[in-house]
């Protein structure tokens, strides 16, 4: 299980909760206490945590089935579990109505609360992974619509960019030599109608990744396009930066999963640049040698192509940086982020056989790293 391992126990006696809290801790839970309703939602509202533990009958002024409710209220995803010294099928029926996952009867050994604490976690990490893949779909389907409508539109737009350079042509030709004066101007026109093709076609490369297959990627053109499209996306205000050598390997990868990986990262820099500011794309052949790949991928022998977005922004905290691949973690407020972005990054490199790094700190921006297996695996770098 990924993340953090944290329970709030919520009970009036003081003297219970510390205890089950040192016991809890000494198994490498993160342990915070609460003796009231007050302090029982303040906890859950400013951290992240997992699994409560409330007792049925609080003599603060609070009943447990209510604070059941309100902390589900503030977290839907938070699980519950009711401690009674009274049970009966009445109190275990009113616990699971009131949105508790279980309950445990005092006195309690430390083996049945392990026991029931690890239920939770493996409860939460498939719901996790079920919203994980909820997610994809929604966004697969989101992009085999926007494909549809993208087709739709670009049929049309090529139609009039068609009209358009058939007659500039015509127009080059008739005032060519008589008006040399204008052919600068039609000429810069009709490069900028061959770009407007150019761009479509890019829209419609990115929108059709739910069918796009893997194929070897020349990394300098593949770039190249993509830094148009990237400047025209990130808005006014930021800038994309691209430095790359005149030769690279190739990558057999989905052209459209690559460049929505690097889409996502690049407007993750974006974001991390609230003033504005340039994002760096560079990339570069790495010979990985015998070296353990990051993130817990295992060894990673041989030859790999690194492809590097950077940014000048905030930098992450250790405590962010720990999580940043964790499904459904965002730092954005709501609306702004579903936290799945880095994680659909990594598992596209991970797919292809590679894996992503960070380098970052605080206040010193962060470079992610994109490193998939080079097309070529023989020879000097």
């Amino acid at each position: 299980m990924t993340g953090r391992r944290m329970i709030l126990v919520v009970d009036d006696d003081i003297d219970f909760s510390e205890s089950l809290r040192r016991l809890l801790t000494l198994e490498n839970y993160d342990v915070l206490c609460a003796d009231s309703v007050t302090s029982a939602l303040k906890a859950v509202e400013q951290n992240d945590i997992a699994v409560a533990l409330v007792d049925i009958r609080l003599g603060s002024g609070g009943d447990g089935l209510d604070v059941v409710r309100e902390l589900r209220r503030i977290d839907p995803d938070l699980m519950c579990l009711m401690i009674t010294a009274f049970v009966s099928v009445d109190t275990a029926i009113q616990a699971l109505q009131a949105g508790a996952y279980d309950y445990l009867s005092k006195p309690f050994h430390i083996e049945e609360v392990l026991s029931t604490l690890d239920r939770c976690f493996e409860r939460k990490q498939l719901l996790t992974a079920r919203k994980l893949s909820e997610e994809r779909l929604r966004q697969k389907q989101h992009m085999e619509v926007i494909g549809q409508l993208a087709s739709g539109v670009a049929h049309d737009f090529n139609n009039i960019l068609a009209v358009l350079l058939s007659n500039l042509r015509l127009l080059e030709e008739r005032i060519g030599r008589a008006h040399p004066e204008f052919s600068e101007l039609v000429s810069e026109a009709i490069t900028a109608t061959l770009t407007g093709g150019e761009l479509t076609s890019r829209l419609l490369n990115l929108g059709a990744r739910p069918g796009d297959r893997d194929h070897p990627i020349d990394l300098v053109e593949m770039l190249q396009g993509f830094l148009v499209m990237l400047r025209r996306t990130l808005g006014q205000g930021w800038d994309a930066r691209l430095e790359v050598p005149d030769r690279i390997d190739p990558v057999t990868v989905s052209r459209g999963l690559l460049e929505t990986s690097l889409l996502n990262l690049a407007l993750n820099a974006r974001d991390a640049m609230e003033s504005g500011g340039t994002v760096t794309i560079t990339a570069r052949n790495h010979d990985a040698g015998s070296a353990p790949a990051a993130n817990g991928t295992g060894d990673a022998a041989g030859r790999f192509v690194a492809i590097s977005v950077a940014d000048t922004g905030t930098g992450m905290s250790g405590d962010v940086r720990a999580r940043a691949f964790e499904p459904l973690f965002t730092t954005k407020k709501r609306g702004d982020g579903n936290g799945l972005g880095l994680t659909m990054v990594e598992n596209f490199a991970h797919t292809h056989g590679g894996w992503i790094g960070i380098e970052t700190a605080p206040g010193q921006g962060t470079t992610m790293t994109l490193f998939l297996p080079s097309g070529v695996q023989a020879g000097p770098v």
